[in-house]
């Protein structure tokens, strides 16, 4: 049985958070303070460095004024 890859959905949601924030002009800093998060927080999560709770998934969302869903969609 081929092993699942349990991070999958983390690169996922690193890739879409930075390539959105770099679409909309925005450092690393300007996204924090929108999603109410520190600068480090936001560079754990494009770095996948630890998992995301959704309270802060959905944060993420509004300050980049997306869907939940988009910033899962592979």
């Amino acid at each position: 049985m081929a092993r699942r890859d349990v991070h999958a959905a983390r690169r996922i949601l690193a890739q879409n958070v930075r390539r959105l924030r770099l679409a909309r002009n925005m450092s690393q800093e300007d996204l924090a303070h929108a999603a109410e998060l520190s600068q480090d927080q936001i560079s754990d999560i494009e770095n996948s460095k630890h998992s995301v709770t959704l309270d802060n998934i959905q944060r993420l969302a509004f300050a980049l004024n997306v869907r939940v869903a988009e910033l899962l969609d592979d």
